[in-house]
């Protein structure tokens, strides 16, 4: 692929912005678009491999049968072969006969499989640019799991220092820029820092072919984080290689955006059929259960003895995966999804086991709640990040009122306060004690069990002894710090008896102003119920229901309780309080002075014009918006973190609820 002389490019449009928006969200997985020059792409995507040289399925037809947006090609291919010519006088989408994007690879693979790739990272480039990639890939060194950290330094090294030089070379073709360092996740980090600082339009993660050929999926999320951790937020993700459907739920959970599938068309030449839960050899297939325009209309011997028949069922089976992935992210479900795949293989199990590994990273992007109720899938459910952070809070934040001990409640249908009103009732005409439920998602103190998804969730009458023991180290670690003398498990007219003689009563609860203080410690932070309630509390109380919706404090609108998660919507005369009590930069989101007019308006915050933001806010909370000065224009509910935040150029990083006057 040398090159004698420099190419002459085709001719092509002017370049479009290589932006990506951010559309929906569930953790580190998104929903957005990428922009090209030839079109706009929903992610997250399949980019099909296509060879220039034996396409089973021609590329037209991955566009119009298929709905395929992007795919996906070699550029060394093309350059070393017969079509180089072709490909530099025509362009590489007259020569595939594709109108949507174009990624081209760089034959990094090549070099390391094969060892006879003689061609420079900037020759790489140049060609890219030449036929007019959309996408084009720096030349990377691939990095191979078992490469020893010294090894694996100097290739990372030479990766960051190409990929700064196709940075520099790359002119109108938007940029891939690859992530390489093995399994040791400080050299991922680096590099994935170092590189998506450049000027590049994708981050590709490398060198994981490997592991996912050995289905060591373990160690492939631990690379996926490694490098997420070093990663511009800002800028999709191609995980490169990634071409089962039975990968894509969980690295889509951990924030992949794009996938190459050469899988379709190598699995059908060996006779196999891929499905969401795994691959089968079509030979062995009686009926294939699947309802592909394939499987729906062939027998299954015809489909076993037609190589495209095949490729054509893998494809059909790989973007229906996508595309659930896409719907699991807009239903906030995709946990769920990724532990009803787990099932299909032990190895991906383990990958799930080690997601509670790394809760802390994967916490910050969580949403303070979804939309319906959190399904229990295994006793791996009660690791989620959400509930990671609950226990945190519950530790940090919630500050457990006075009483001499706690009664200690089962699990049981939810709301528990409704389960458990008459034995609450009854135990606390009897004794000054504190009801607390052992719950499967950790300690749920009866004042917080509306909050989501303590209520808000569906768990199995019986429960996997590991569930239940992780239910008791919960509870455990809650009750070390919480100050009570003693703990009575509910086993009915013993323990009131019992509990009677231990801390003899009656304790007066008013569970109204209890919700309210325990709800916003939990939400806003410890110490914040004290400065919201100060002054004289009332409460608008739903009709139906009997709970509280309002809180008013000397008349002022405060807070209002919301019925689908059980948080509280901040209003202006609290967040008014809450700036008072907690100093800069708690629940902030600063903006630039200009935006500031836009915001008391009621306008979104928009990613651009965020300055700074406090850490702690996660997606989902709500926030403070002030100016550079600290002064409040705005109350907003957060859809990015800080994170997202400072690194977005486009999107919304907050909805504003209420904009704010200027001082009289």
């Amino acid at each position: 692929m040398a090159c004698h002389g420099p190419p002459k490019p085709f001719t092509a449009a002017a370049p479009s912005p290589h932006v990506f928006e951010l559309r929906a969200r569930d953790g580190l997985a998104r929903t957005g678009v990428l922009e090209t020059r030839h079109g706009r792409v929903a992610t997250p995507a399949l980019l099909p491999v296509v060879n220039p040289n034996q396409a089973v399925v021609p590329p037209a037809e991955l566009a119009s049968r298929f709905g395929a947006e992007i795919l996906i090609t070699n550029a060394y291919i093309l350059g070393k072969g017969s079509l180089r010519e072709a490909v530099l006088r025509d362009g590489v989408h007259k020569l595939l006969g594709f109108s949507g994007a174009v990624m081209t690879d760089s034959g990094a693979f090549q070099s390391h499989v094969y060892g006879d790739v003689e061609v420079t990272n900037a020759q790489v480039i140049e060609f890219q640019k030449a036929i007019g990639s959309d996408l084009g890939t720096m030349l990377d060194l691939f990095s191979e799991p078992e490469h020893p950290a010294a090894r694996a330094r100097a290739d990372v090294d030479e990766t960051i220092r190409r990929a700064r030089e196709a940075a520099d070379l790359r002119g109108d073709m938007a940029l891939v820029g690859a992530v390489q360092g093995a399994l040791h996740e400080d050299l991922r980090e680096r590099c994935a820092r170092e590189v998506s600082s450049l000027d590049i339009a994708v981050a590709a993660i490398g060198g994981v072919v490997p592991l996912m050929e050995a289905y060591r999926f373990r160690d492939l999320v631990r690379v996926i984080v490694a490098s997420k951790k070093g990663l511009d937020p800002s800028k999709p993700v191609h995980l490169f290689g990634a071409g089962h459907p039975l990968v894509f739920p969980l690295a889509a959970l951990l924030g992949c955006d794009l996938f190459d599938s050469a899988a379709y068309a190598k699995y059908a030449r060996d006779g196999r059929m891929l499905f969401p839960d795994g691959t089968r050899h079509a030979s062995e297939v009686r009926e294939s259960g699947c309802p592909c325009p394939v499987c729906s209309s062939h027998p299954m011997a015809q489909i076993a003895a037609d190589e495209r028949l095949l490729a054509e069922h893998n494809l059909h089976v790989s973007f229906a995966a996508v595309r659930e992935v896409r719907r699991a992210i807009a239903a906030g479900d995709l946990w769920e999804l990724v532990e009803r795949r787990a099932r299909a293989h032990p190895a991906l199990q383990d990958a799930v086991r080690e997601l509670r590994r790394h809760n802390d990273f994967l916490e910050e992007y969580e949403p303070l709640s979804r939309t319906g109720a959190m399904y229990y899938v295994g006793p791996e459910t009660a690791h989620r990040p959400v509930l990671h952070r609950y226990r945190r809070r519950l530790m940090e934040r919630y500050a457990p009122p006075p009483a001499k001990g706690v009664l200690v409640l089962p699990e049981g249908s939810r709301p528990y306060s409704d389960r458990y009103a008459a034995v609450v009732e009854r135990s606390l005409a009897a004794a000054d004690v504190h009801p607390v439920v052992k719950s499967v998602w950790g300690p749920v103190p009866l004042e917080l069990d509306h909050v989501w998804p303590l209520s808000q969730s569906l768990v199995p009458d019986s429960l996997e002894p590991e569930a239940a023991e992780a239910a008791e180290v919960f509870f455990r670690q809650w009750a070390a710090g919480a100050g009570y003398a003693f703990g009575k498990l509910w086993e009915g007219e013993a323990t009131l008896d019992e509990m009677r003689s231990a801390a003899p009563g009656p304790r007066q609860v008013d569970w109204n102003l209890l919700r309210v203080r325990a709800t916003a410690d939990l939400q806003f932070g410890r110490g914040a119920a004290d400065p919201l309630l100060r002054g004289h509390v009332t409460y608008a109380v739903s009709k139906n229901t009997g709970k509280v919706r309002n809180v008013l404090v000397d008349g002022a609108h405060i807070l209002s309780l919301r019925a689908e998660d059980g948080f509280f919507t901040l209003k202006a005369a609290g967040a008014r309080r809450l700036q008072a009590a907690f100093p800069a930069p708690r629940l902030r989101i600063v903006v630039d002075a200009d935006a500031v007019p836009f915001q008391r308006e009621g306008k979104n915050v928009f990613a651009k014009f965020v300055k700074d933001a406090d850490r702690g806010l996660r997606p989902g909370d709500e926030a403070l918006v002030v100016s550079p000065d600290d002064e409040l224009c705005a109350v907003a509910r957060t859809a990015m973190n800080r994170r997202e935040m400072l690194a977005f150029r486009r999107g919304v990083a907050a909805y504003v609820r209420e904009g704010v006057p200027p001082p009289a």
